[in-house]
């Protein structure tokens, strides 16, 4: 089974993830990660997306977690689609506790800019990662999954 967390940054994509490991291995993959399979670009999307089809009808688990849109191409048809998304105040807050600095103006636009982004993706369940337990997002993920 393919699960794909799909949302802008500091949205609870990784706390998510790990939360779902904790209950079941998976291998995760995060954004171009990908591109280790292989020292060329082509060659390793070729591999990534080939071995999402064969995990498709596995009871293993493999977890994308799409940072961008353009990755979306590279899901298997039949993967759960999951949106993360939080509030952008959230996402704000967060992403300046990574970077360990107060937002500039520009990292502020940025942010806005880039906030709704994943809103027109396909996706079976949306989720805000932020708002509620990860542990509890992970048993409602893995229940749609089929597990």
């Amino acid at each position: 089974m393919v699960i794909a967390l799909i949302g802008g940054r500091c949205c609870g994509k990784s706390a998510l993830a790990k939360a779902i490991c904790d209950k079941v291995h998976a291998e995760i993959f995060t954004g171009c990660s990908y591109r280790d399979l292989a020292p060329e670009e082509s060659t390793a999307r070729a591999l990534f997306r080939q071995r999402m089809l064969e995990e498709e009808f596995t009871d293993s688990y493999l977890i994308y977690i799409v940072t961008d849109r353009e990755q979306m191409k590279l899901l298997p048809p039949r993967c759960l689609r999951v949106l993360c998304k939080a509030s952008l105040k959230t996402v704000m807050a967060r992403f300046s506790a990574q970077m360990q600095e107060p937002l500039t103006p520009a990292m502020a636009a940025m942010l806005k800019k880039q906030y709704n982004s994943f809103d027109e993706c396909p996706h079976d369940l949306s989720v805000d990662p932020t708002w509620y337990d990860p542990d509890l997002l992970a048993v409602a993920v893995l229940e749609e999954a089929g597990l």
